[in-house]
């Protein structure tokens, strides 16, 4: 009884003697993984911006994964997994940040582009608005300028109507007064002699009477 319990004992021993470097072995390999996958992380944080867009977050990440490659050097297993660790949460926030800020950017420039549409269509529907008004302007002076002749040439005719009109009335009124009888006044004396002769014959059944009348003109 007592051998077996020697036997016994010295089989756990053996076994975990042997199980020893197993364990090590897989303690350095989750080292050296944990520290591939934060190199991963940073590399990739590193190629989207993060160092510029997460400075903070993305310099301590790159600070722990050196720390754990250095620990990984010194064969600190369990210090190099928690650095690796460390490294891999802090690019993992890098690079989340450096995608929230590149959206932002690309908002921020998409808006920019908005507002310097929305201010050029603004600016076009002025000039716009400035040339119908200018046009409408220029529309209604020459509509102006044209009533305003229009009215000119309807005064002028008028006036030239009326003249007519009274060049008319006087040029009757004249021949009128030319074609109305006009009164002779004469200054010539008139001196009517009257002869008379009575002739008697015997065998006539008639007597004849002749009257000579004489008219002399002369200045008054």
């Amino acid at each position: 009884m007592r051998n077996m319990k020697l036997m016994l004992q010295g089989a756990g021993i053996a076994a975990l003697l042997m199980a020893t470097p197993s364990l090590a072995q897989s303690r350095i390999d989750r080292a050296r993984t944990a520290v591939a996958e934060a190199t991963a992380k940073v590399e990739a944080a590193e190629k989207a911006g993060a160092t510029t867009h997460a400075s903070e977050a993305m310099g301590r990440a790159q600070e722990s994964l050196r720390v754990a490659r250095d620990q990984l050097a010194r064969d600190h297993r369990d210090s190099t997994i928690q650095e690796a660790r460390r490294a891999s949460s802090l690019a993992d926030q890098a690079l989340e940040e450096a995608e929230v800020h590149k959206s932002q950017a690309v908002s921020a420039e998409r808006d920019a582009r908005l507002n310097a549409e929305a201010v050029a269509n603004a600016e076009a529907s002025e000039r716009v608005a400035a040339q119908e008004a200018a046009a409408s302007a220029e529309a209604r002076a020459a509509q102006a300028q044209q009533a305003a002749a229009n009215s000119a040439a309807a005064a002028e005719a008028a006036a030239a109507r009326a003249a007519a009109a009274q060049q008319q009335a006087s040029t009757v009124t004249t021949v009128e007064q030319t074609t109305a009888p006009a009164r002779t006044y004469s200054s010539a004396r008139k001196k009517t002699t009257v002869r008379k002769t009575t002739r008697k014959a015997s065998p006539a059944p008639t007597a004849t009477t002749t009257t000579t009348t004489t008219v002399e003109t002369g200045p008054n």
